[in-house]
């Protein structure tokens, strides 16, 4: 007998029998009850290697997070101010739901084939995938061998021949187009934009978002205030430094950041210049990260909630393993703006 029987007699699903068998507490003490009545009186007794053998899935999910290059150090995880909470939301999603957690860093594309070992040995039944470039050949390719795949940041491609997957966004767009029509709300018009990197979607929507905004009420784009950025902190500290190395020759009152990340480093920049923050330069960043409030000044930002797209990612990744569901999900997860005080009205 498996659990899916188990679960059938006790008209539960898997993962409620999979938290019981694992004596997680989340659990209702009657349902709990109940179901352990029906494994001690069917002798269900869950064993890994067998499930594994047996074709079955089992409760381990994988987050595959891509390298993000910091100069020349090789990336840490816990280096990145976005990257970690957005893991560890997931690792307690998946706690809560059963299921355990084997976290993997991308350097190079024989990762890929780790990865792929990993599925096909049945140790893994999904995975999730953190800062991959938008549609990455390698990813599709393992959509394509048939297995349980989430994607934070990826666009919605219709031409793809595979529609069995998961996609959780932000919504890139709609939150640039708010981020810089407050600062055109506040009466800026020298509005420039530090880019993050356009190999994620994120980076080229939040692009669109910014050009959107500026051109619905005739405001010039520049051609000079307009740098590509790596979603880093140094990254944001350089192309602020670009931005404003000729001050006398450009009039930038304010700057959109494509991530908060960047728009600290070019706090730093600014900061380094002595130009004043929100005095001289008003600044806006994009996710609200938790540094975001406690910087000087604090971040204006927009905020789209990592919980909740961890949480989005985690639940239907589960639920498309549990319920055998092969179709394109595609969730876009609000952003709203949150006015602190690095911007001010001009």
């Amino acid at each position: 007998m498996y659990s899916k029987d188990i679960a059938k007699l006790a008209g539960v699903s898997r993962s409620t029998v999979s938290r019981v068998v694992n004596n997680y507490s989340n659990v209702e003490e009657e349902t709990r009850k109940k179901v352990n009545s029906i494994i001690k009186k069917y002798g269900y007794v869950p064993h890994g290697p067998a499930r594994a053998l047996a074709g079955k899935f089992s409760n381990i999910i994988g987050i595959f997070i891509a390298n993000i290059k910091l100069g020349n150090e090789k990336f840490r995880v816990y280096q990145n101010v976005y990257i970690s909470p957005f893991e560890a939301a997931i690792i307690d999603y998946a706690d809560k739901l059963g299921y355990n957690v084997l976290a993997l860093i991308i350097n190079n594309d024989s990762d890929f084939n780790k990865i792929k070992k990993l599925f096909d040995s049945k140790i893994l039944s999904g995975g999730i995938f953190l800062g991959a470039n938008n549609n990455s050949r390698e990813i599709f390719d393992l959509i394509k061998s048939g297995y349980k795949i989430a994607i934070i940041d990826q666009e919605k491609n219709q031409n793809r021949t595979v529609h069995n997957y998961i996609i959780v966004n932000s919504d890139n767009f709609g939150g640039a187009y708010k981020a810089t029509r407050h600062l055109i709300d506040y009466g800026h018009t020298e509005i420039a934009h530090i880019c993050g990197d356009m190999n994620k979607y994120s980076g080229f929507k939040r692009f669109e978002g910014y050009l959107k905004a500026m051109s619905e009420i005739k405001l010039k784009n520049k051609k000079d205030y307009i740098t590509y950025g790596d979603f880093t902190e140094e990254g944001g500290f350089n192309c602020a430094n670009q931005l404003l190395r000729n001050k006398v020759k450009n009039r930038i009152t304010a700057i959109f950041s494509s991530n908060d990340t960047m728009a600290i480093g070019a706090m730093k920049a600014l900061k380094k210049m002595k130009i004043r923050i929100p005095e001289d330069i008003s600044i806006v960043g994009y996710d609200d990260i938790r540094i975001a409030s406690y910087v000087s000044p604090t971040l204006t930002t927009v905020r789209s909630s990592i919980m909740e797209m961890a949480s989005v990612a985690t639940k239907n990744l589960i639920n498309s393993i549990e319920n055998k569901i092969n179709a394109l999900e595609y969730f876009i997860i609000p952003a709203e703006l949150v006015i602190r005080e690095s911007t001010t009205k001009k």
